[in-house]
């Protein structure tokens, strides 16, 4: 099976686990831990969500600790397989509507009218300035429209928007100065790639009920007034906030940082910055201590969601693939018997015997002419050797067999896919073979059952 299904899953867990402990950072050192803290937590839980480690440790569960593969990532069975293809498709059709939404949404809220501002222009001036100083080297295009509230953003190309009302030189460069700091922490990439999980990750329930967008969406704002703040009088700057917050639409944007997007909050922000001077800040050690042991306690979380994933597949693999034997249809095969040959020679392949099951896959590619085996195992007299293989290309005949203690050789011949039992009437070591009589090489997928 395709690894990047599992990647997608591994990707919620590494996420969620990452997004919980966060959760509890803040629960206990909210009223010590400065916003920049959170705020850039949060922007690593995001992150989680996109380039987790989980799945890597899985990938490597399946090597050996010489580096050698020792099998494909997560086979699947039929069943699996047809699960795996009932999932995408209502993966995909959930994606699907999840793009039509916010695509609707991002067409609600792009400017009805916008004109770009000229380079002379004392709001263009002052934004370079500002620039300048906060060591931002990109110019943003600044453009004037029927916009409501001042913002910086855009899904395909990051420009600052102005209403339509003047504005007071203070002003400009107070909502310039809130609008750069946003540019400067990253919130109009990380809005953009919220916007995108919430589409690929709709069946996420932190991105359905628009949980972590809106926590990101607060401690950004609690980020960039604590940054303005220290550079403005604090007064100025909240009636400047109020003002725009009568002026400003009640609802909130997508991919835009706007300076008040919502009454509500400002003056939740307002009361915030009150208590600004009499926070008892966390320490930047304590912070990093704590960093870590949530970094450490996410990670073994994690690590053991993996690890309990490939346990659960592993013993749903083995439930299912009995499967192809049940369902096998049943056809009259021809059993050959060779005596011991020593001009026979063959490629040992690798099989996925992990020793605690009777069921071994394999998957191979037999060159032309040739032919692989499984390592010996040991069998009694009496017992049985169910072998099963499907073929590719179906229309090639193939011998697939086993070789007996004494070196002989039993096997039939057929195409496509291949289902016998050998009964064993001697004691020892056994080995299973298929061998490609074919001038072009094959692909085999299957396993046998001692």
């Amino acid at each position: 099976m395709d690894p990047a299904g599992y990647a997608a899953v591994f990707n919620v867990l590494t996420g969620t686990a990452a997004y919980l402990f966060w959760r509890l950072t803040v629960r206990l050192w909210k009223d010590r831990c400065s916003a920049r803290y959170l705020h850039r937590g949060l922007q690593a839980v995001i992150l989680c969500f996109c380039a987790p480690v989980a799945y890597t440790l899985v990938y490597l569960h399946f090597r050996d600790l010489d580096g050698s593969w020792n099998g494909d990532f997560m086979n699947g069975t039929g069943f699996l397989m047809r699960a795996a293809f009932g999932t995408a498709a209502v993966w995909l059709l959930g994606v699907l509507i999840s793009a039509i939404r916010c695509g609707r949404e991002l067409y609600r809220e792009r400017p009805v009218k916008s004109v770009v501002v000229p380079e002379e222009q004392s709001e263009v001036r002052v934004l370079r300035q500002l620039g300048r100083t906060m060591g931002i080297r990109r110019r943003i295009p600044v453009c004037r429209g029927e916009r409501l509230t001042p913002a910086i953003g855009g899904f395909f190309r990051t420009r600052l928007y102005l209403g339509t009302e003047p504005l007071e030189e203070e002003e400009l460069w107070m909502i310039c100065r809130h609008e750069l700091y946003h540019y400067r922490h990253g919130d109009i990439w990380m809005r953009r790639l919220l916007l995108l999980l919430r589409i690929f990750c709709w069946f996420c329930p932190w991105f359905v009920c628009g949980k972590i967008s809106e926590e990101y969406r607060s401690l950004s704002e609690d980020y960039v007034d604590e940054e303005v703040c220290r550079e403005e009088d604090m007064g100025r700057y909240i009636r400047i906030l109020l003002k725009t917050a009568l002026q400003g639409a009640e609802r909130m944007h997508l991919t835009q940082a706007t300076a008040a997007e919502n009454r509500c909050d400002v003056l939740r922000r307002i009361e915030n910055m009150k208590s600004l001077h009499n926070k008892k800040n966390m320490t930047r050690t304590m912070a990093a201590v704590w960093t870590t042991v949530c970094l450490l306690m996410g990670s073994t979380t994690v690590y053991a969601a993996g690890a309990g994933v490939i346990e659960g597949y592993e013993a749903l693999y083995k439930a299912t693939v009995v499967e192809v034997e049940e369902q096998a249809i049943e056809e009259q095969y021809i059993e050959y018997r060779e005596e011991p040959d020593d001009g026979w020679v063959a490629e040992e392949g690798e099989v996925m015997d992990d020793g605690r099951s009777s069921t071994v896959p394999f998957e191979w590619t037999v060159g032309a002419n040739a032919s692989k085996k499984t390592p010996s195992f040991e069998m009694s007299s009496g017992g049985y050797i169910t072998v099963s293989v499907s073929v590719e290309p179906t229309d090639l005949k193939i011998n697939v067999g086993i070789v007996e203690p004494n070196e002989g050789r039993r096997y039939v011949t057929g195409s496509d896919t291949i289902h016998y039992k050998f009964s064993l009437d001697q004691s020892g070591s056994y080995m299973v073979f298929v061998e490609n009589p074919n001038n072009v090489k094959i692909n085999v997928t299957g396993y046998y059952k001692k």
